[in-house]
């Protein structure tokens, strides 16, 4: 009995000595804007805290301007990929890669698109709910990434998309969407979105949200990073990957860059942003 009594007092002086080991830990959460680069209104992105990854669509105009300041902050930078839809294919923009593409001209396309916006460490898909179902084009797309350090985003526009998997297999590193912020544009239907993520990431993953640079969703986030929250750890969205995989990308990404003369921004790399 005696030393049933000391062991208990023994475990009870450890829980209130320290805490802390028995604290639950933030739940790990990256957010990504989507569709930066058409209104001069996506400046204000900018604005938001340093962690947000911005994803730039290609040849648009505010493109460049808007990259440009993104790196003076040590953001990280997507380019966001117009790939072929179910629908809406109007509004993919320049750029798009289509599935009647030869494998030169699909291939070309990509490298294009990544040499009009050289600083960005992934990209990841603007519609795309045809092109991610398809083996042969998802592999081209892997094909260039891979050679260039580059890391796939999958938007996952559809259940059925193998963008993903076809990367893992590829020896592209990949990471997924879980959450659409503002599918609907109120404060209430974000913040039931951004409850859900919470609550995927305290069953112990890393979550990404996607979101849009509507004025709505600027407003909401601002708001809701405008105070420190212990139950949320915001992280850029490349520290996500394994650490081996960053490494690896960064010296493909400048050895590519060197043996093609391309000239990037000093930010190039952007420190690893936490806020807590």
């Amino acid at each position: 009995m005696a030393q049933r009594l000391t062991s208990f007092l023994i475990l009870l002086t450890f829980v209130l000595q320290a805490p802390h080991s028995f604290a639950k830990q933030p739940v790990n959460i990256a957010i990504v804007i989507d569709d930066i680069g058409n209104s001069a209104h996506d400046l204000l992105a900018l604005s938001l805290p340093p962690a947000i990854t911005l994803s730039i669509l290609p040849y648009t105009p505010h493109a460049k301007k808007i990259a440009r300041l993104a790196i003076a902050q040590e953001r990280e930078l997507l380019l966001h990929v117009p790939m072929q839809a179910k629908q809406h294919n109007d509004k993919l923009g320049q750029g798009a890669l289509m599935l009647d593409m030869q494998e030169r001209a699909f291939k070309a396309q990509l490298r294009k698109a990544l040499d009009y916006l050289p600083d960005v460490t992934g990209i990841n898909n603007h519609m795309g709910s045809t092109l991610t179902e398809h083996v042969k084009q998802m592999q081209w797309t892997m094909d260039v990434l891979n050679k260039q350090g580059v890391y796939f985003l999958d938007s996952r526009t559809t259940a059925n998309t193998i963008a993903e998997s076809t990367a893992r297999i590829s020896g592209t590193p990949a990471l997924r969407r879980h959450v659409f912020l503002d599918n609907i544009k109120t404060d209430v239907a974000m913040e039931k979105q951004f409850s859900q993520a919470v609550t995927l990431g305290q069953q112990g993953n890393a979550v990404v949200i996607i979101a849009h640079p509507y004025p709505e969703t600027i407003r909401f986030l601002s708001n809701k990073f405008k105070q420190k929250n212990k139950q949320i750890q915001l992280v850029s969205l490349q520290t996500l990957l394994p650490e081996r995989d960053r490494l690896a990308m960064a010296k493909k990404r400048n050895e590519f860059r060197q043996a093609n003369n391309v000239v990037i921004n000093d930010a190039d790399h952007p420190k690893d942003k936490q806020l807590q």
